[in-house]
């Protein structure tokens, strides 16, 4: 049987058991323990079939990457015939109860959002500490569908931009569900200015002095008192890049001081500056400074 992250409650024993697959189903991809868990990714390839009756815990965004096909679904006693096709978004929230067929092997992307995530998110945001979202079928949202690519690609790649890059496209998506499926409109403010010196200063320090962690966006924003979400953007609004991009740089120019100035192996200095693996490492490099590691240093 095909085990991934997603569990649902079944209608009937009201117990919590994995989501139910059909024989011949795949399991493509699936976050495993070393994620955060408050967004977790499987990718399955399913064979038509009919699904029981089952009661969503959290909440799923699915994203259809087959060809347009029929899917019937009933909800709330009601029976509805969609035609789906690449790049049309569903958004079960939790405590939602469907049954569902397809009529042709699918291929779909589900992104299993913790409902503590998206309250958490509201809070930070709105200072609303209750949410509900609602029911989205077949809908084209190309910024969740870009977000949910971008993260599986992460994953299958073996996650090589770390936990800040990981938990900076959570916090994307949390942010965007709140804004295009919540039974409220939320009122997000929007600051015009930058951190403070103090606060700039603090985080260049934190980057620098750890460039070999896997540093955190949450960590950041706690550090400053604030949310992850008005971290990211005063942080831009002050030095001109994201935080993501800001230390992919100071990873690169410290790698360069480092070649230039030690003996160290490739492979030793990428693990220093904070890259896990050479490929990573070297594919990053030679897009920000344009040649290899081995040729740059080769020129001193």
């Amino acid at each position: 049987m095909v085990q991934g992250n997603i569990k649902v409650i079944d209608a009937r024993s009201n117990k919590v058991v994995p989501l139910p697959v059909t024989p011949g189903t795949s399991l493509l991809a699936t976050t495993s323990s070393q994620f955060l868990n408050e967004l977790n990714i499987d990718r399955l390839c399913m064979p038509a079939c009919e699904t029981p009756e089952v009661i969503v815990s959290d909440h799923l965004l699915t994203l259809q990457l087959s060809p347009q096909h029929l899917f019937e679904t009933r909800e709330e006693g009601h029976l509805k015939q969609i035609h789906k096709g690449v790049g049309s978004v569903t958004l079960a929230p939790s405590g939602f109860r469907f049954w569902g067929r397809w009529d042709r092997e699918v291929e779909i992307l589900i992104l299993t959002l913790k409902p503590a995530t998206i309250a958490k998110c509201a809070v930070e945001l709105h200072d609303v500490n209750q949410t509900e979202l609602f029911r989205c079928n077949g809908r084209l949202d190309p910024q969740i569908w870009h977000l949910g690519l971008t993260l599986e690609a992460e994953l299958r790649e073996g996650n090589p931009n770390g936990q800040y890059f990981w938990e900076s496209l959570t916090n994307a998506i949390a942010v965007r569900v709140l804004k295009q499926y919540s039974a409220f409109e939320p009122k997000i403010q929007h600051y015009s200015g930058s951190l403070s010196p103090h606060q700039l200063r603090r985080t260049i320090e934190y980057i620098n002095d750890n460039l070999g962690l896997d540093l955190s966006l949450n960590v950041f924003a706690a550090m400053l008192g604030m949310s992850p979400y008005y971290f990211e953007r005063l942080f831009k609004q002050s030095v001109g890049h994201t935080p993501h991009q800001y230390i992919l740089h100071c990873r690169i120019e410290r790698a360069k001081q480092l070649l230039r100035t030690t003996g160290q192996p490739i492979m030793e200095i990428a693990c220093q500056v904070g890259c896990k693996n050479h490929s990573h490492f070297s594919k990053l490099f030679r897009k920000l400074v344009g040649m290899s590691p081995k040729a740059y240093r080769s020129q001193f």
